[in-house]
Parts: C-alpha cells; sequence; structure tokens
C-alpha cells in the first residue's frame, strides 16, 4: 500500500504528517509526499526531518486568472509525474483529487472551510472528514455527499497537537523569557478575494509596545516587516520558527491567520483573531462560543481584551481522543479499499 500525501500548504505540514505518523503506527504503508513551494512549507517539512518530498509548482498570488492558471498546470504536472500510489490523502487538493480519480485510485481529503469550495473536488473524492462543529447541511449543499462524509468531535488543530511535545531550547533563539505572538493579515489569502482590506497590523503593533508586551512578530511577506519599523521591543525572527512553540510559550497569540488562532486556542493560550475575511469559519465561531478565542478588528477592543485574559494550563488530553478517533475512522476506510 502506498499512500500520496500533498501539501500544498504551510498549515498542512503538522496536520499531513500527523496523519502520516499516526496512521503509520497501526498500519504499515509506504508513502510519497508532494509539495509546492509556498510561504514555509518546504522549510516546515525539512525542520520535521521529511527531506523526501517532491516539489510540483508554486503560489501564483491573488489574480484569480492566475490562479486558475497555476491550478491547471500543477494539475497537468503531478498527472505526468505523480503515478505509484494507491491513495491520496490531502487538505482539500484538487489536484491530488482530481489525478486520483482519473487514474482511478481513491482519495480522502481533510477539510475544515466551510465557506469555501467543495464542488470543485466533491463530487470526486472517495471520503471526507470535517469537524462536527460545521452544519453537515452546509457541506452536503456545497457537493459533499452525505455518504462519504465523517464529521468528528473536534478540531483539525486537536489532530496534531496530541503529539505536540514542547521544546524549551526555543527560547535559545529569543531575546526575551516573556512576550505575545503577532502575525499579521494574510492580504494574498484566497479568502480574501477582491474585498478591500486594510491592516490593522501596524496599529496594533504600536499599541502592543505601548502597552509594554514583548512582541515576537512573524511577519509573512517582506512588506509586512515594513509595519514594525520604529516600533520598540518587537523582534522578528531571521529564519522560520516553530509555529507551535511560539505559540505554546507565548503568554497571548494575536494574528490574523484562522491556524495560530485556533492552535492557541486548543492550547489553552489567549486567542485573539483579527482574521481579515468577510465572514469568519464554523470552527472559529464555534470557539468563541465556548470563549477560547476572541475576535475582533478593533485595535482598542484587541488590547482591552488582552489585559483581561489569563493563560490556562495545557491539556492535550482532548486532543488526544480527537486524533484517535479520526485515525481509528480513517484505518477503517482504509482498509475497507484493501480488502
Amino acid at each position: 500500500m502506498i499512500i500520496w500525501y500533498d501539501i500544498t500548504n504551510s498549515p498542512q505540514v503538522h496536520f499531513l504528517l500527523a496523519i502520516k505518523n499516526s496512521l503509520g503506527g497501526k498500519y504499515h504503508h509506504d508513502y510519497i509526499i508532494t509539495t509546492r513551494e509556498f510561504a514555509e512549507t518546504t522549510y516546515l517539512l525539512r525542520q520535521k526531518k521529511e527531506n523526501n518530498f517532491t516539489i510540483i509548482g508554486t503560489h501564483y498570488g491573488r489574480v484569480k486568472k492566475d490562479k486558475i492558471k497555476g491550478l491547471i498546470s500543477r494539475f497537468f504536472a503531478i498527472y505526468k509525474n505523480v503515478s505509484a500510489y494507491d491513495i491520496s490523502i490531502s487538505c482539500g487538493s484538487e489536484e491530488a483529487i482530481w489525478n486520483s480519480f482519473l487514474k482511478g485510485r481513491k482519495s480522502i481529503a481533510f477539510g475544515d472551510n466551510d465557506l469555501a469550495k467543495q464542488w470543485t473536488y466533491g463530487r470526486f473524492v472517495n471520503y471526507v472528514f470535517f469537524p462536527s462543529a460545521i452544519d453537515k447541511k452546509i457541506l452536503i449543499k456545497q457537493g459533499i455527499n452525505e455518504k462519504k462524509l465523517y464529521q468528528y468531535n473536534g478540531y483539525k488543530e486537536d489532530i496534531y497537537l496530541a503529539d505536540y511535545i514542547p521544546d524549551y531550547g526555543f527560547f535559545d533563539y529569543l531575546p526575551f523569557k516573556n512576550y505575545v505572538l503577532v502575525r499579521p493579515e494574510n492580504i494574498e489569502a484566497n479568502y480574501i478575494g477582491n474585498i478591500p482590506v486594510h491592516t490593522i497590523t501596524p496599529f496594533l503593533l504600536k499599541e502592543l509596545s505601548k502597552s509594554g508586551y514583548n512582541i515576537l512578530y512573524l511577519p509573512r511577506y517582506k512588506t509586512d516587516k515594513e509595519y514594525a519599523k520604529g516600533i520598540d521591543n518587537v523582534y522578528i525572527p531571521e529564519e522560520p520558527v516553530n509555529g507551535l512553540d511560539a505559540c505554546y510559550f507565548a503568554d497571548a497569540v494575536l494574528t490574523g491567520a484562522g491556524t495560530f488562532a485556533r492552535e492557541a486556542a486548543c492550547l489553552g493560550v489567549p486567542s485573539f483573531s483579527f482574521f481579515a475575511g468577510k465572514q469568519l469559519l464554523s470552527v472559529d465561531k464555534a470557539l468563541i462560543k465556548e470563549k477560547k478565542m476572541f475576535w475582533s478588528r478593533d485595535v482598542g477592543e484587541l488590547i482591552e481584551a488582552l489585559k483581561k485574559s489569563e493563560k490556562r494550563n495545557v491539556d492535550l488530553t482532548h486532543s488526544k481522543n480527537v486524533q484517535e478517533e479520526v485515525i481509528s475512522k480513517l484505518l477503517e476506510v482504509i482498509k475497507k479499499w484493501t480488502i
């Protein structure tokens, strides 16, 4: 049995490698990994000691026609170069799912974005996993067949946090022991679309500095670094850092990125989202309802909520239960196909 994992974005590195490793502990299989040159994806794979992967494609920016061109180009490149597999597992990668369908192979997708266009792959995928925080009717309306759908009682982040072990050597790279983590909005992301978005990150950094906080700042692009110019108590690492360690050791996480906000929330770290999309995901709304996350695009509100926050003790028992549930179901699905 050969399983192909297609990793197309940096948050997927932790997630799909956790799936691979957890599944591998219960079901022996060979594997191949493909990825694309985007954000810190390849860096994180190497950091995880996963050097056996193939880079196919890159990110093509915000312009719709360029995105479509890039998707088609990567699809054909994968069709030509990736054949030696029985099952593909991805986070809704159209390239992986379409290729699996055309080659008569099975495909499995994981998702947590109820605002995405599941119809681009829904007809072709063989099985899909989503958190129970998302209304099943939404997913069905978007093109997911109910018979192919499994919803688990947790969040996608739980699945890899279950294996997380903090690295206390993380502080060797920092100029301070106490800090808040700031990650700017991803203005290039698909979910921004064509809506006008003005970043609040420079104002947030200024107010945090004025309030006496040390700031570990993790910019995405070169332009993001400009936001920190002239502001005291801001540290920008020269190389990408382990995001889970950055979250775990932070006094709080303030981020325009949904994944960082959910990771912090699941770890028990005060989580403040200033996500810039038109609408929040159902998983984020659920965490806000559980009072594990706070969302606002108002800097004053964020600072006020931050000052009232308290860090909770980390307990990964729930995350371990979520991982066990998902891997057990995944194993059940795979065994049905291989008997």
